[in-house]
């Protein structure tokens, strides 16, 4: 009787909210293996070519305020440095280790990623540290990433997930991420690029798009399509890792069949992740996936 008490106490303590973030995400227990739940790949850095690539950082500036600093006066000077270019991306603190992918526009081209982890804890600040170079090279294989300017961005902004659906065409596709270029959405006149993934077609000339969001609710004619149809993304094939000290755990994966090159590192426990993209001659993104 006292077995059984103290099982159902636990189930009740599992179930209250203060309780349910300390218990690992899993999908299921196969003996004492683990199979833990998969996320989706996400957008961690997005490089517009056309732009200043910033420089790598120097050892007297990598902090998170500093960076914060640097990237915020580089915005209020137009990009002059190229700092603004700079992403700082939280971890998810039930991640261990992360994947990383690279996508571009340009079939042979390039970009190089300085890699930077920090440890906030909670707080404001912290210290960065490199753990290292990641040099890309797009390869030939197409991605299921695209990407399309849009202008008379309507009130709504579109968020990742999103459904969205041309008024004319019917052509569907998942909404991964939006830049603005100008306007707001607030305004109701914001415009910049948005990046879908596994669109089903060609999207009509100039036509406006409906948005079914995850709570199912429909949103007509919110986003006007400037261009003729999306611009296709290509998977780098090829990276070449020059490891910091403090990366000695990464591991690296690059086919010779065109497909998918990846490095992979343990975290160790840290919390940022910042990307500055030193060179790149096309436009690009990276791509995160935590486990």
């Amino acid at each position: 009787m006292k077995k059984v008490l103290t099982i159902l106490a636990v189930l009740v303590l599992l179930a209250l909210p203060g309780y349910a973030r300390s218990v690992p995400a899993v999908g299921n227990v196969d003996g004492v293996i683990l199979h833990t739940i998969q996320v989706p790949w996400e957008i961690a850095d997005e490089h517009v070519s056309a732009n200043v690539e910033p420089n790598a950082l120097s050892v007297t500036t990598r902090t998170k305020l500093l960076v914060d600093a640097a990237i915020a006066t580089d915005v209020a000077a137009s990009g002059a440095t190229g700092d603004e270019e700079i992403s700082i991306y939280p971890l998810d603190s039930e991640w261990n280790a992360i994947r990383l992918r690279a996508i571009g526009i340009t079939d042979g081209g390039t970009r190089t990623d300085q890699i930077y982890f920090g440890s906030l804890g909670g707080g404001k600040d912290c210290e960065l540290s490199h753990a290292g170079q990641l040099a890309w090279v797009i390869g030939t294989q197409q991605s299921v990433y695209d990407q399309i300017t849009f202008t008379s961005g309507g009130t709504f902004e579109p968020k990742p997930g999103d459904l969205v659906t041309g008024v004319t065409s019917k052509e569907t596709a998942v909404v991964v991420s939006t830049t603005l270029s100008g306007g707001s959405w607030a305004a109701g006149n914001a415009a910049g690029t948005i990046c879908y993934k596994s669109a089903s077609g060609t999207f009509t000339n100039s036509e406006k798009i409906s948005i079914v969001n995850n709570r199912g609710q429909t949103q007509t004619d919110v986003l006007t399509h400037a261009g003729n149809d999306l611009i296709d993304f290509e998977l780098a094939d090829t990276v070449v890792l020059t490891a910091g000290a403090w990366g000695s755990t990464w591991g690296t994966v690059s086919p010779a069949d065109n497909t998918n090159a990846e490095m992979s590192i343990d975290i160790r426990g840290a919390d940022i992740m910042v990307v500055v993209t030193s060179d790149a001659n096309c436009d690009s993104k990276l791509l995160i996936k935590g486990y």
